[in-house]
């Protein structure tokens, strides 16, 4: 009977053994594991502070389409002026030139120039997403454009307030249809009713919901591409605009009441060392909330250049699905939208 005993002690003492050896090898594990989260958040706090608060240097880099992507010496995507600064609000047009396909591509700002002026080496990745508050959709038909609005969560938004105008060139000349306004039924649906929808235009819509407003711009038919950047209408190099002439479309909410306009300005032609392949024409001054830039060139085409925010903007292309990483989210206002900004850190080596 005694045998049996002890065999049975040594068996417990073996095991007590074997657990306290395989704890001994997982928590400096877990300590390391929580030591690398408690970092990934520092950086992403960090990066999300430089990107909502600074303008980076020069602070004018969004718009100033002389300075390069090398020409930068810190990052910022926030507006700056000279004698306010808004917090949380980002510049347009530094927004715009993380879009690969929305500038020309020496102003393009390459996720690895990001990755430098942050200091962040070959140690970390980074993406980050803008997500609009209102996810709008647009479908258009022959006389009439059906709106859907959804919330970020997909859920339908009922009784949000539309506005929506059409710009198009009819007779040499930009023309534009009146203002129509509506709202969404239950199921976030709207359906607004143009007279002749034109085949090659320019849509604004301005969507409200409790203040929460989103601008969405949808352009028909095929153009030649063109950019519109800062005080900067850029095209190619084979086209002349009509009479030195722009057109600043406008987007905005005053009070109660949906502003969607366009403002005429002359154009005089410039230059830039960066951009010796395109025609640039440059304006004096650029409206508050221009989302867009209308013309019309002398062999007759509609030129139609948007301000453009991407979706998503990465270190690394595709989806990405790191084993560890930290996302931070900030509510930020670029010209009259809300969005979600959404950044994502997570380390390439361990």
């Amino acid at each position: 009977m005694l045998s049996y005993e002890y065999i049975f002690a040594a068996i417990i003492v073996f095991a007590i053994l074997i657990a306290s050896a395989m704890l001994a090898s997982i928590l400096p594990q877990l300590t390391l594991n929580i030591s690398d989260i408690q970092q990934l958040k520092m950086v992403a706090q960090k990066i999300m502070t430089q990107l909502t608060l600074n303008p980076g240097s020069p602070p004018e880099w969004g718009s100033n389409i002389t300075i390069g992507p090398n020409d930068l010496t810190a990052f910022g995507l926030a507006e700056y002026r000279e004698f306010v600064r808004a917090a949380y609000i980002l510049d347009p047009d530094k927004v715009q030139r993380l879009n690969s396909r929305g500038v020309p591509s020496p102003l393009y700002m390459p996720p690895s120039r990001v990755i430098e002026l942050f200091n962040l080496g070959h140690d970390y990745g980074l993406k980050l997403e803008f997500i609009p508050a209102l996810n709008v959709n647009v479908n258009v038909q022959q006389s009439s454009i059906s709106v859907s609005v959804f919330s970020e969560q997909g859920m339908p938004i009922a009784d949000a307030n539309v506005a929506a105008r059409v710009f198009y060139l009819q007779g040499g000349q930009i023309n534009r249809t009146s203002l129509i306004l509506n709202y969404t039924d239950i199921d976030g649906q709207c359906n607004l009713k143009f007279n002749n929808l034109s085949p090659d235009a320019l849509i604004v819509l301005l969507v409200d919901y409790n203040g929460v407003c989103v601008v969405k711009t949808r352009i028909l038919g095929s153009f030649s591409k063109s950019y519109f950047i800062g005080n900067n209408l850029i095209l190619n190099n084979s086209l002349t605009v009509q009479n030195n002439t722009a057109y600043q479309v406008i987007a905005f909410k005053s009070g109660e009441n949906y502003v969607i306009d366009n403002v005429s300005y002359s154009l005089t032609q410039t230059s830039s060392p960066l951009l010796s392949n395109y025609r640039v024409y440059n304006m004096t001054y650029t409206e508050p909330y221009a989302i867009a830039l209308l013309a019309v060139t002398n062999e007759g085409e509609l030129v139609i250049a948007c301000k453009i925010v991407p979706s998503s903007y990465s270190s690394i292309s595709g989806e990405v699905y790191p084993p560890m990483a930290y996302t931070l989210e900030k509510s930020v206002k670029i010209g009259q939208s809300l969005y979600t900004l959404r950044l994502q850190i997570w380390r390439m080596s361990w």
